[in-house]
Formats: structure tokens, C-alpha cells, sequence
């Protein structure tokens, strides 16, 4: 249904404001200062602008860390067994999460992961209504495409997230405020029902030849909506679906692993999808690199230097240059199989001198996103790795154990390890969920989001110290109380 002149306005004018700075992103003309409705969807060009507002809104790293850039990672890591603050007294929201004691005020459940995430969602409903309502014949067929696809991928995206950390959601699927205002939750099923139905509307969007140009991997793709949908497939136990959409995107030859240094790679053919970051915000880095590694890597520095460290009198004043924000947790550095090179080229660690109170134990910390001063990173979303894991974990449980085992080969292969010695349908799950942790290790919270739908997370994490207590009702973060205060329908979780 169109929308009134009045609220396609109020649509578009945000995303309007949101398209304010992202030239060095896109490399398009520079936004207008100020967009109506009818012109910012009247021509291909200003639909970029608009496109590279959204964009723009995921990356914005000097806002700090947001459910798409780093947060999930941080977050999800730290209420599962991957990470620990280094700092448990200044920075008390993240020691909640990190012992499972969320409450409903926490600024980081609030901020960093519902608000943020909703206001992509809103953005993308805001592309889509306004795309629909524009009659402009200058708004090319191919770019109409690329509006929608890109807007029900990334709104897609978003709500796979939210639902992982509160489960049941407010649905918004437009902007008309009339019916989002006071929205209640619908069930977690209902959301993934949504997830996979716009990501098959991607999916077949992308396939028009119109868009075939999009074959990069810094916008969305016919094979980033399809990752993406067979992730979802898995999450719903949907094993057949899963094995058929990940083997497209295996079989598309648009993608493959490549050696474990470049796997993070700007020009890596592993990246399914990631984001251009803005050099000028944090010197290009991205927020993974900026809490996950300390500010000296000691195996990166000169034996000289090493020994000025490690002076007993010296070394005090370098322990906060020598300490990540967030701690890889030791149990998890020493998860991965002997001889497994993504721990060797993923994960450091700086030591200590065995002085009270150090007494030589080793400062862990993941170095996937490492970058020297001549090359920057984008922000990689999903890789081809990810693929073959879903296909090996929907043909286990379709009892396909020889050909699940050939999948777990080339990413044991990519890893310096031989062919899997696991047999059975237990026992190849189990190899599977080894592989998701080592490849996945300090990455988009996996880990948190495997042992939830898995079933092990009460048995896993709840055996940590910092975690004893743990109940299922802790699995799911609460919905925040500023948002149930301003609107009274919208139900807290168990628990909270």
C-alpha cells in the first residue's frame, strides 16, 4: 500500500540525515542538504546516497561499539567462554554480561544491541517504503532492485541478531508509526518466518540480470543473501534447506578458502560480504582489533625492546599497553587441536615475568584482525568457510556422515590438520562443533549463539566459575526497561 506524501516524508528525511557523511564510503556526490521524499528516490544517484546513509549507519565506529560493528562479537563473547574483562571494576555493564547478571538498565543491552539494531531496521523499512511510493522514471529498474534486496538483507541481518540475544521481538516491518507504536513481540519462529522470507526475496531480487554487476563483496549479493538464509536454515533445524542453499553458494564458484593470513583480507576470496571502513574514523581500524588486542603484541617487537619490557621495575607501566580490553579466555586458547594453525596465526598471547603478581602466565588475545601501518581492514560479515560447516552439520544429522566428513576435511585441510578420526553421527557432530569453535574463535559470536541452539550452553558455560548459577532463563538477555516503559505491551523475559 502507498504511503501518504506526509509519512513517506517522515520516512525518508531519516535516512536523508543518515546519508550526511559517506562519500569516502560509496565514492558518490555528496549528499544534498536537505532531501524530500520526492527527490531523494528520484534518480540512481541519490538512491546511492541513501543506500550509503544505511551503510554508513552499520560502520560508524567513532559512535563505539554497535550490533554491527563489533558488538555481537564483543558482547556475545563475553557471555559466552571466549572472553573476560581485563578490567571488571571500571567497566561494570561488561561484567555483567560476563557473568551472566544482565539487568534491564544495562546501557550496553540498551544502546549497543536493541537501539542500534532497530534503528538499521528502521532504516531499511524506510528504504523500502520509500522505494515503493516513488514514481520517478529516473529511479532505474536495477537500482530499485539493489534498494530493496539491500534493504530486506540487512533488516533480515539485524533481526537474526536481536533475536539470538532477547528471542521473542517487536516485528516492525514499516515505518508508519501508527503500527509500530505500541507493537508487542512476536514468537521467535514468527521472526525467523520473517528472516527467511526477505532473504528469499533478496535472493530472487539478485538473481534478475539487471543487478548482475553486483558482484563484488562489499554490497549485498545474490551469494551473501544465500549464506546468510542457509545460517537461518540451520538455526530452524531445517536440515534439508540448509544443505541445498549452502551447497548453491559452494557450487556458485564465486568464492574459496583461502590461506588462513588472508583470510580477513581486503581482497580476500573468502569474504562472502564486509563493509568499507571510513580510513578517517579510528585510523580504519575496526572495533574487534581495537578490544581484542592490546596496543603491544610482544612477539611483533625487537629482543631488545623485549628485555627493556620485561625489567622487573619497568614492566608495571606496561602491563596496560600489554593487556587487550578483553582477555581470550585460556580454557578457549587451549580448545583448539594440537598442530591447528588458526591458533598459531589467530591467537597470541604476550607472557608475563613469573613475578608475584604476574607469575608468568600468559595475556591471550585474538589476532584475526591484526593490520600493519600500510593496509586497512574492512569489516568482514560473513565468510565462504561458514558454508561448508552448515553443509557438514545438515548432512551429519540427515545421516550423510561420509560426505559431513569430507566438508570437515578442507576446513581441517585450510588448518594444517589432517582427516577427521570422528564416526557416528555423535561423534561427527561433535567434530563439527570443535571446527565452529577454532574457525569461528572471537568472531561474530558464534560460539554464544552455537551452544544456545545447540542445547550445550547450560552444561558448558554453567560449569564456569564466574558463571556458577546459570539458568536457561539467563540464555536470553532482557528486553530493556526504558523500552518497556515507553511502551507497556511489550513483555520482559523470564527471569527479569
Amino acid at each position: 500500500m502507498k504511503f501518504s506524501d506526509r509519512y513517506l516524508t517522515c520516512a525518508v528525511f531519516c535516512i536523508a540525515i543518515l546519508a550526511t557523511s559517506c562519500k569516502k564510503l560509496l565514492e558518490i556526490d555528496e549528499p544534498l542538504d536537505s532531501v524530500t521524499s520526492v527527490q531523494i528516490f528520484t534518480s540512481d544517484a541519490q538512491a546511492d546516497q541513501t543506500l550509503a546513509g544505511m551503510y554508513s549507519q552499520m560502520t560508524s565506529i567513532g559512535e563505539g561499539l554497535l550490533l554491527l560493528n563489533g558488538a555481537t562479537t564483543i558482547y556475545a563473547g563475553l557471555a559466552a567462554d571466549e572472553f573476560a574483562p581485563a578490567d571488571m571494576v571500571n567497566f561494570p555493564d561488561q561484567t555483567e554480561l560476563f557473568r551472566s547478571r544482565m539487568l534491564p538498565d544495562n546501557k550496553i543491552i540498551l544502546e549497543d544491541l536493541w537501539t542500534a539494531g532497530y534503528k538499521i531496521i528502521y532504516t531499511a523499512n524506510a528504504i523500502l517504503d520509500g522505494e515503493a511510493a516513488s514514481t520517478s522514471r529516473t529511479l532505474t529498474q536495477a537500482k530499485r532492485v539493489e534498494l530493496k534486496a539491500s534493504a530486506k538483507f540487512f533488516r533480515a541481518y539485524c533481526y537474526f541478531y536481536l533475536t539470538g540475544f532477547f528471542g521473542d521481538l517487536p516485528l516492525a516491518l514499516t515505518t508508519d508509526y501508527r503500527k509500530t507504536i505500541n507493537i508487542t513481540r512476536s514468537g521467535q519462529r514468527e521472526v525467523y518466518q520473517q528472516i527467511v522470507l526477505d532473504l528469499k526475496e533478496a535472493v530472487t531480487l539478485l538473481s534478475d540480470p539487471a543487478v548482475s554487476h553486483l558482484t563484488g563483496n562489499t554490497k549485498v549479493t545474490k551469494i551473501a543473501a544465500q549464506a546468510l538464509l542457509a545460517r537461518a536454515f540451520l538455526y530452524q533445524k531445517d536440515w534439508s534447506s540448509a544443505e541445498a542453499t549452502s551447497e548453491e553458494v559452494i557450487n556458485s564458484n564465486s568464492r574459496q578458502l583461502e590461506r588462513l593470513q588472508l583470510a580477513f583480507d581486503m581482497k580476500s576470496k573468502e569474504t562472502i560480504l564486509q563493509l568499507k571502513i571510513d580510513p578517517k574514523s579510528n585510523a580504519g581500524n575496526i572495533n574487534e582489533r581495537l578490544y581484542l588486542s592490546p596496543l603491544i603484541p610482544i612477539n611483533s617487537l625487537p629482543e631488545g625492546y623485549i628485555d627493556a619490557i620485561f625489567d622487573p621495575e619497568a614492566y608495571p607501566g606496561f602491563v596496560p599497553a600489554l593487556t587487550p580490553r578483553l582477555i581470550l579466555n585460556e580454557q578457549t586458547a587451549n580448545a583448539f587441536e594440537s598442530g591447528d594453525q588458526r591458533k598459531a596465526i589467530w591467537v597470541d598471547f604476550n607472557p608475563s615475568p613469573n613475578l608475584e603478581p604476574y607469575f608468568g602466565k600468559s595475556i591471550y588475545f585474538v589476532n584475526k584482525y591484526a593490520m600493519d601501518n600500510k593496509e586497512r581492514l574492512n569489516y568482514v560479515l560473513m565468510r565462504f568457510a561458514e558454508l561448508y560447516l552448515i553443509r557438514a552439520e545438515a548432512r551429519v544429522m540427515q545421516n550423510k556422515l561420509g560426505l559431513a566428513a569430507e566438508d570437515l576435511d578442507l576446513i581441517r585441510n585450510r588448518a594444517g590438520l589432517g582427516k577427521t578420526t570422528a564416526v557416528g553421527q555423535e561423534g561427527l557432530l561433535a567434530a563439527v562443533a570443535q571446527e565452529r569453535r577454532s574457525e569461528f574463535c572471537g568472531e561474530w559470536g558464534h560460539r554464544f549463539f552455537d551452544l544456545k541452539r545447540t542445547g550445550k550452553a547450560l552444561s558448558v558455560l554453567g560449569a564456569l566459575p564466574e558463571k556458577q548459577g546459570l539458568t536457561a532463563e539467563m540464555l536470553l538477555f532482557p528486553i530493556p526497561s526504558m523500552e518497556i516503559r515507553n511502551n507497556p505491551k511489550l513483555k520482559q523475559n523470564p527471569g527479569y
